[in-house]
């Protein structure tokens, strides 16, 4: 069980005030917005709940005759400058791309590489701006007294969770239970099966037996919270477009049919543990709170593209759980 080892100036409501997010996906203006809302909204704690990097790399390519270009989805963008540079860096960045700087030559490369080069060039390139968001943190939260605890979800690759592990001030929380004020919290980042074979993805027996793992070692269930990247199953935490085997939206007349996505698992975890809180991510399209039980169950959703951070604000006492959706 991990401990919070630093001084903190106290909470400005009794108990605990967190702040919850998932799901940036690689937007780094999303993160410079949550590790600002501790400030923001007066929260001692701050909870990053999985999905945090993106998919891809553009390369900024530079030019013989001077300048750069970088085309984002058949986009071409040009620079000309090195303000102009910083400036579509920067849009490149906050729309969960990744930047890179490279030749022509150093293009054609990696394009002749084979599926597994090129999926270990990728990782590279996307842990070297994950490292500097980390580094941010340090900067922004030294000394705030404000906690930020981060976990992988199934869309992020392998080396996301060893990089946060060796972060200075981001503290790991995936497959642990961290103490979180008067409460535990028990953290899993895995999702159960989804249609497309993302990194982190479990059986439902697998995924039940690793949270229950944990959660069997939390003495006082008056005083858990569940912080579990994939939703509980027909919740309407965890509604989606159903998908058919070539990964089309299926149709239900002129509207997508909406089908629930969520672990059965987590559903059944909830109902036998009955943690007071449970914060979930993972289905962009349903954010909303609903209790299981006892227990409030939450899902902020993600709106990463638009540069708005869906987040929900928490004031967390034994006995009580007040909440309140915030978008920034």
């Amino acid at each position: 069980m991990g401990l919070f080892k630093k001084k903190r100036e106290p909470s400005p409501v009794e108990g605990s005030r967190l702040y919850f997010a998932s799901d940036i996906h690689g937007a780094e203006v999303l993160w410079r917005k949550f590790l600002s809302a501790g400030r923001v909204y007066g929260a001692d704690t701050l909870i990053m709940g999985g999905d945090v990097t993106g998919k891809v790399v553009v390369p900024v390519v530079s030019s013989p005759e001077g300048g750069w270009t970088a085309d984002i989805y058949g986009d071409e963008q040009r620079a000309t400058t090195e303000e102009e540079l910083a400036a579509l860096e920067d849009r490149i960045r906050n729309s969960g791309l990744y930047p890179h700087h490279m030749t022509a030559e150093e293009v054609e490369e990696v394009g002749r590489m084979d599926e597994d080069e090129r999926e270990r060039w990728f990782a590279e390139v996307m842990l070297q701006t994950f490292r500097r968001w980390l580094d941010l943190a340090d900067e922004r939260l030294s000394g705030t007294g404000v906690r930020c605890l981060m976990m992988p979800g199934n869309d992020d690759p392998p080396g996301v969770d060893r990089t946060i592990e060796e972060a200075a001030y981001v503290e790991a929380c995936d497959d642990r239970i961290v103490e979180v004020g008067e409460f535990a919290m028990v953290s899993l980042g895995w999702s159960n099966r989804t249609p497309f074979d993302s990194p982190r993805e479990l059986e439902e027996p697998e995924l039940f037996d690793r949270v229950s793992r944990l959660a069997d070692q939390v003495e006082d269930r008056d005083r858990c919270i569940f912080n579990l990247h994939v939703p509980p199953y027909d919740s309407r935490l965890d509604t989606a477009p159903e998908l058919d085997e070539e990964l089309n939206v299926v149709m239900s007349g002129s509207e997508p049919k909406l089908i629930p996505v969520g672990s059965t698992a987590v559903r059944e975890l909830i109902e036998r543990y009955q943690p007071v809180l449970s914060l979930h991510g993972h289905v962009h399209e349903s954010p909303g709170a609903t209790t299981i039980g006892r227990t409030v169950s939450i899902n902020p959703g993600s709106d990463y593209h638009t540069g708005r951070i869906a987040g929900c604000l928490i004031n967390l006492a034994p006995g009580r759980v007040q909440h309140q959706f915030v978008t920034g």
